[in-house]
């Protein structure tokens, strides 16, 4: 396993974790982590994902748009990534700052509505938040990239090589080397009964790999009905335990084709799994190892934050 001791995202002294985009989008939701003792506790946080418009995500009033089944180790995700838009980005600036200062790393993660090219909006949203300080930016390759015409999503962005890449170059175009630039991969599955495509995976990596400094994997299973779901046709994301062989898959292939590349692994883990997951993902080349559904449904994410350092 490489190093990566000169990497952006080396956790160093601290624990090398990560709180995945989907949790963080407020400045006032990042108050607690200023406040806590020893920074080095603290995973790397991943603000996100942002538009470059703002969106109300898929909920009208009263409608559900997550579930969670604890028996199962499941969760469904409809949220349609609700955010404020660039706005909120420039708001983040000087909390942002004043995190990194105390020593504690963050991502910007951002992404295009469906209604939008992804080369469109993505290199503009990457050089807004430069200029708002981030140091590292992920760009979220992996949801629905435009509607056809019977108002049907389109595969995401990761799953066309080409339309990667160039999103990617265009983005390191507007940034150089002042920004550590990843991308969010899907799972590259329709199904939880589905092994990942491993050619699918190979073709993505290689074509965005001369423009990024780290990966992140996974994003949830897309377009799988949950009952309780009353928004987006009754489908979201599938993540939770369930996930996590098909996440590790991914991991796998990627650290195979790119070792070179810092691999941040997400989809699977939470408290009850965390011990075993995270030593895992990092024997099989993970350099951060985090989660999202179990902090979204945390009412003191800072505590479940302590659990997680626990284990590693």
């Amino acid at each position: 396993m490489a190093s990566f001791g000169g990497h952006s995202l080396h956790p160093g002294e601290g624990v090398p974790l990560f709180i995945a985009a989907g949790v963080l989008k407020e400045p006032a939701q990042l108050e607690v982590f200023k406040g806590i003792e020893d920074p080095n506790v603290v995973p790397v946080l991943t603000l996100g994902s942002f538009t470059l418009k703002e969106w109300g995500g898929n909920a009208g009033s009263g409608q559900q748009d997550f579930v969670y089944y604890p028996d199962l180790g499941m969760a469904g995700n409809a949220r349609g990534l609700p955010n404020p838009g660039k706005d909120g980005i420039k708001a983040l600036e000087e909390t942002v700052k004043e995190l990194e200062d105390r020593g504690i790393k963050t991502i910007l993660s951002v992404t295009n509505l469906p209604s939008e090219r992804p080369v469109d909006v993505i290199p503009d949203l990457v050089e807004i938040g430069a200029e708002a300080g981030f140091k590292r930016v992920e760009v979220n390759l992996s949801c629905p990239n435009g509607l056809d015409n019977d108002g049907n999503l389109h595969p995401p962005t990761c799953n066309n090589p080409d339309a990667s890449a160039e999103v990617m170059s265009r983005a390191k175009e507007r940034v150089g080397d002042d920004i550590a630039l990843g991308a969010k991969d899907s799972p590259h599955v329709t199904s939880l009964e589905d092994r990942v495509d491993q050619l699918a995976v190979r073709k993505m990596l290689v074509a965005v790999r001369p423009y990024i400094d780290f990966l992140t994997g996974i994003n949830t299973i897309g377009g799988q009905p949950f009952a309780e779901i009353t928004c987006a046709g009754g489908k979201g994301g599938l993540s939770g335990p369930v996930v996590a062989e098909i996440a590790k898959e991914h991991l796998r292939i990627a650290h195979e084709v790119a070792p070179e590349l810092a691999y941040l692994s997400t989809g699977g883990v939470d408290s009850a799994n965390a011990k075993t997951e995270i030593a895992a993902r990092r024997g099989l080349g993970a350099l951060l190892v985090g989660g999202a559904q179990e902090f979204y449904r945390a009412s003191q994410p800072y505590l479940l934050v302590e659990r997680w350092a626990q284990s590693v």
